[in-house]
């Protein structure tokens, strides 16, 4: 019931209309009432009477409520339809914004496909029945209520008596009720699982594709498919077995009506319109429980995607503003690292950072290296907040980042991320996405630094040109080429490239290399690579094992150690360099006066 109350509670805010339809519904089912006592009066006070001035009067009045009820009928209808939409978009805002708001560690536990799923499919049960559904329930109860006191009137022998083959469908009802509901929760975990499938199918298309694993993955969904099928087979033979004994109950109490009316209006305990009126009564408290089933499986719906949704509302914001957060607006650049320890939130007990210690001086370009799992990823995410620390300070001009508004916070601070994600846009307001306001010539400038300018002019439309959906129609380098020329045109305080350059070829390195000597100058600016090649230029290296700083200097400085570094150093290049140098040796002998030189200088 805390569920039910839930939904109802999104209703609050449009409390006025919602009155106003219940109103127009009540008006509805009081015409409902009306209408049969008036067909049985031009039966017994016109047909029966033989004067036709009363049958015209008497139908005349039915077809002015008739008229009067549909057009009520028509008023409520748009009206709880406002109601029900204005709901859903409610829904899906509030939905939208927690997942903005959401940290990395909730969508490391909960796939795009499940995510989809709620969004669309959950949230359009939900919309079902507070959009109609949930009146229906209320007009179904008042007009029950209503005909009950009516026709216990009327005759409360006869009513009695068609009452049994009720009591047999509601029964029947009660009993479909408690297992329709599991069998619409299956039916909605499973479509998170097909959706999931199919997410990931679309999005690993080239993968699926480059290991000639097809027929695998259109068996995985197949497999899938049928689960879903299955459990919407299950949840309709719940239906066809329920529904069809519904029916008959109902044809049973016609019968009765047919055989103990027609007895009391050949005896002439009873008249002919009284008949007529007490068979269309009749419906009135047939239809709510006859469609009592169809209601209870459309809330049961509605109550079986509501968890799942709530599941995304509730989920905690472990990283959000403090009250007391400040925003910042003139930034440095200076960063530390004070005793920081690290992990995530599913495994608690597996530190990344282990007290890392660092400083990075306003304006000052530092290398990050390390091998995987040894803090790099998380480095960087902490100092946007992206995550959390468990223990310790992070710290940006001598303010923890906790107590600056995250707002604030990220926008003095660009990200060239290792996989470039990238809109299904133009290329102009991809490249402007941090900035909407920028003209075209800054816009040109960023791309010119990123070197991707040239490779933009040769697309069909330029800078107007659509990429397709994640850049798909784009190489992984032309990629993060945009993806830097994104962050250059943000101008940050600081700048943060995380294996910014891994897809790119060497040439193209090289070029990005020297245009971002002149976009670093006097930012401060972090290069998390891989590739000795990207960091030659940086003040200083820092060398990351098991969550901790264990080296730190100039390359040179680093190499003369022969620690970390210099183990880093030599699978990568030590081999090239003795070549190098014989090719020195080689060239000197000759006589020649080639500059060649070594590939990590």
């Amino acid at each position: 019931m805390q569920n039910f109350w839930r939904l109802i509670s999104y209703l609050k805010p449009y409390r006025k209309r919602f009155a106003l339809s219940f109103a127009l519904a009540t008006t509805t089912i009081g015409g409902d009432l009306i209408v049969p006592m008036l067909f049985g009066w031009t039966i017994s006070r016109g047909l029966q009477s033989g004067r036709m001035d009363q049958v015209i009067l008497y139908a005349g009045l039915l077809v002015l409520v008739q008229a009067v009820k549909s057009g009520v009928n028509y008023t409520q209808w748009v009206v709880q339809h406002q109601v029900g939409q204005s709901v859903v978009r409610d829904v899906r805002d509030q939905l939208y914004n927690r997942l903005q708001a959401l940290p990395p560690s909730f969508y490391r536990n909960m796939s795009t496909g499940q995510i989809m799923s709620r969004v669309t499919s959950d949230v359009e049960a939900v919309q079902e029945y507070l959009g109609w559904g949930f009146l229906i329930q209320m007009m179904g109860a008042m007009s029950f209520i209503g005909t009950s006191l009516i026709l216990l009137l009327l005759d409360w022998q006869l009513t009695l008596i068609l009452y049994l083959p009720l009591v047999v469908l509601v029964f029947i009802v009660y009993h479909f009720d408690k297992r329709i509901g599991p069998s619409w929760e299956a039916v909605r975990e499973q479509m998170g699982v097909l959706s999931t499938v199919l997410q990931e199918n679309i999005s690993g298309v080239r993968v699926v594709q480059a290991f000639a694993q097809e027929k695998k993955e259109n068996g995985r969904f197949r497999q899938q498919n049928l689960l879903n099928r299955q459990k919407n087979l299950d949840r309709a033979r719940l239906e066809a077995n329920s529904f069809p004994a519904m029916d008959a109950m109902v044809g049973l109490t016609f019968a009765l009506l047919a055989y103990f009316g027609a007895q009391r209006v050949i005896n002439g305990q009873g008249d002919l319109g009284q008949f007529f009126a007490y068979q269309w009564y009749l419906w009135g408290i047939i239809w709510p429980v006859r469609f009592m089933g169809w209601l209870i499986s459309m809330m049961r719906q509605a109550l079986a995607a509501a968890p799942r949704l709530f599941q995304i509302l509730d989920a905690p914001l472990t990283i959000a503003d403090k009250p007391e957060a400040i925003t910042v607006n003139d930034v440095r650049g200076e960063i530390e690292f004070r005793d920081v320890r690290f992990a995530f939130d599913d495994e608690p007990d597996r530190l990344v950072m282990k007290g890392l210690d660092l400083h990075v001086k306003p304006g000052e370009v530092v290398a990050v290296l390390g091998g995987t799992g040894s803090g790099k990823s998380s480095l960087v995410n902490l100092i946007g907040r992206f995550q959390e620390v468990t223990d310790g300070q992070v710290l940006v001009d001598g303010r923890d980042v906790r107590d600056i508004t995250l707002e604030s916070l990220r926008q003095h601070i660009g990200i060239v991320p290792q996989e470039a994600f990238l809109f299904s846009a133009t290329v102009r307001e991809n490249i402007a996405y941090g900035s909407p306001d920028a003209n075209e010539e800054e816009i040109i400038r960023a791309a010119k630094l990123a070197q991707a300018h040239d490779f933009i002019l040769e697309m069909p439309d330029g800078y107007a040109t659509q990429i397709g959906e994640r850049g798909v129609r784009l190489s992984g380098g032309q990629k993060q080429r945009l993806a830097l020329a994104r962050a250059i045109l943000v101008d940050p305080e600081i700048l943060i490239l995380d294996e910014a350059t891994s897809a790119v070829d060497t040439r193209t390195e090289h070029e990005i290399q020297k245009a971002l000597e002149q976009v670093m100058q006097g930012r401060t600016s972090l290069i998390i690579a891989q590739r000795l090649s990207t960091i030659k230029h940086a003040d200083r290296v820092i060398v990351l094992k098991d969550g901790v700083v264990a080296e730190e200097g100039t390359h040179a400085d680093l190499l003369a150690r022969n620690g970390e570094y210099a183990r880093i150093y030599n699978l990568q290049y030590r081999e090239s360099d003795d070549l190098l140098a014989e090719m020195r040796q080689y060239v000197a002998a000759q006589g020649g006066d080639y500059q060649l030189k070594p590939l990590a200088a």
